[in-house]
């Protein structure tokens, strides 16, 4: 049976897909599938995707109508063979000896979910990885749900990447919701309520490319809306699986105006303004009835502070926030 699946939906990475992939080739762990999901991609993708795979047996290729890196992700974990699972985005890469850390963690701490630390990277040529002590941290699921839902400070640990799951713990029924931005986080709380222990090494294994021509390096648009939506379906799932994180699902869900309002600032121009002024408005009020609540939640003070300036002096945090930017 083979280890690890590794999973890594494609879709118009021409320029970047080379890279990705001579990144886990040259691993030094090398009992995995390497599985290639090109999302109908309009560029020269599909034609790299399939020289890879005439160079390695290790590689399988599917190619698809475009479904989104959701859809892709779902496919990937449909097909898969190995004990493990893994993703990888096709514009970023991995240090040589990730593979191999994170299966040798998940197995030593006879764990269910490994991951490590990432580094986001602006240039290619920028990816030195600084050495340092390795630092082991074990989670309850309980604990490390806490720190997903931000209720212990404000750290990003929902992404799917980065980690290791046991196939076990991703369902094979659209493990991750198709059509809305942040969808790691329905899969990563799914993947999280099946397991009992995760384990994390603080060294770099993920290289985290900022690309402007991703999705999420694009400017303000209606997928940033639907972050609503994220914490709606949460809601849904923890009523029937897990009623005792609803309570932090409802606080996350009761700060996504002020989320949103915020990526309206960072992400939007003088065009997403006049077009999304409606839905600005909106989500003012919004924030305006539960200011209350949040200034009560857990939310760090820094924020707090934030919040109420763009409750109030929306404009005028606008012009600051986008003149420093």
């Amino acid at each position: 049976m083979t280890e690890v699946s590794i999973v890594v939906p494609v879709y118009n990475v021409e320029k970047y897909l080379n890279r990705c992939i001579s990144s886990i080739l040259d691993s030094t762990f090398t009992d995995f599938e390497l599985i290639l999901i090109d999302d109908g991609s309009l560029d020269k993708s599909p034609q790299i995707c399939d020289e890879w795979k005439e160079r390695d047996l290790r590689i399988r290729v599917v190619h698809q109508m475009n479904m989104g890196l959701s859809g892709a992700r779902n496919v990937g974990i449909r097909v898969a063979v190995g004990r493990f699972i893994m993703f990888i985005d096709s514009d970023d890469w991995i240090a040589n000896n990730m593979i191999e850390n994170l299966v040798y963690l998940i197995k030593y701490y006879d764990a269910d979910i490994s991951m490590c630390n990432m580094k986001r990277i602006a240039e290619p040529a920028d990816f030195t990885n600084s050495k340092c002590e390795e630092k082991i941290k074990i989670y309850a699921k309980d604990d490390f749900l806490q720190i997903m839902f931000r209720v212990r400070g404000n750290r990003c640990v929902h992404y799917a990447w980065g980690k290791l799951y046991k196939r076990k713990l991703l369902r094979t029924d659209a493990h991750y919701p198709v059509g809305i931005l942040n969808e790691d986080v329905e899969g990563t709380f799914k993947a999280v309520l099946n397991a009992t222990k995760i384990v994390e090494t603080n060294l770099v294994g993920y290289f985290y490319f900022c690309n402007a021509d991703s999705i999420t390096g694009k400017k303000f648009g209606n997928n940033f809306l639907s972050l609503t939506t994220v914490w709606e379906r949460m809601e849904k799932i923890a009523a029937i699986e897990a009623p005792q994180y609803l309570n932090y699902i409802i606080y996350n869900k009761r700060r996504t105006s002020f989320t949103i309002l915020c990526d309206m600032i960072l992400y939007g121009d003088e065009e997403t303004d006049k077009k999304y002024e409606n839905e600005k408005n909106i989500l003012l009020e919004t924030l305006k009835k539960d200011l209350l609540y949040l200034l009560g939640s857990p939310m760090q003070f820094p924020r707090k502070i934030l919040m109420i300036f763009i409750c109030y002096q929306y404009k005028l945090m606008k012009k600051c926030i986008r003149f420093f930017r």
